[in-house]
């Protein structure tokens, strides 16, 4: 589990870190404001954020409403010492809401909420059928998915797999990871390279390792856009 920590005062984040880590939770960054956070969230992609509420300026509210805009969603755990947030923090999808001084043990049961949750959406292996054998690919290994005619075919590194699966099953499994960029394209965000203006209000996608062009329709502009905090 990858996490980020979002609170002005720094003893505070670094008494989190300290219990975090000791539960093998992995702390990829920290950020004391809104644009530090806005920033780290795109450039980290963490698995959950523990958000503060007051951080002077835009509170934690703000900065978890940015997140419900974007597609690639991480999960919100609010630690804060004011109570009286807690109707809203749910209606922004907080995972948890955890009231300082908390104790070890309610840090337990927010990070078992967590993982829970990672586990049914991160299964990490698409199965396809090839040559009468069955092949398990990993997410990770995927460049991106498109469909020709009837057609699916999944691209990776290693070449292309056929399947019977259609996009919208992929997008609806993988969405943390798989990007819709074309009715007819599905991309993995962590294999993007470049994002290239192209026209009419279209953009291209440059992909590492390997010289296809992904392109992205106007009518999946916004999604890229937010997704990528653009």
């Amino acid at each position: 589990m990858k996490a980020l920590l979002v609170d002005d005062e720094k003893p505070a984040r670094d008494e989190l870190k300290y219990l975090l880590e000791e539960r093998h939770v992995h702390v990829v960054g920290e950020a004391a404001n809104y644009n530090e956070a806005v920033k780290k969230i795109c450039e980290l992609r963490p698995d959950v954020v523990f958000l503060d509420i007051e951080l002077g300026g835009k509170s934690g509210m703000d900065i978890a409403n940015r997140i419900r805009q974007n597609a690639n969603q991480p999960y919100i755990v609010f630690v804060t010492a004011y109570d009286e947030y807690a109707v809203k923090a749910f209606e922004v999808e907080a995972t948890d809401y955890i009231l300082k001084p908390f104790s070890e043990e309610r840090l337990d049961t927010a990070l078992s909420r967590i993982r829970e949750r990672l586990q049914v959406h991160d299964v990490g292996k698409i199965s396809v059928q090839q040559n009468k054998r069955f092949h398990l690919i990993d997410i990770d290994d995927i460049y991106y998915i498109y469909a020709e005619g009837r057609d699916v075919i999944i691209k990776t590194g290693g070449g292309e797999y056929r399947t019977s699966a259609t996009l919208k099953e992929f997008e609806q499994r993988f969405g943390r990871q798989l990007l819709r960029t074309h009715k007819a394209y599905l991309v993995n965000v962590d294999r993007i390279k470049e994002i290239i203006p192209w026209f009419n209000g279209t953009y291209m996608l440059h992909l590492k390792d390997i010289p296809d062009e992904i392109p992205v329709s106007r009518s999946y502009v916004k999604d890229m856009k937010e997704r990528f905090y653009m």
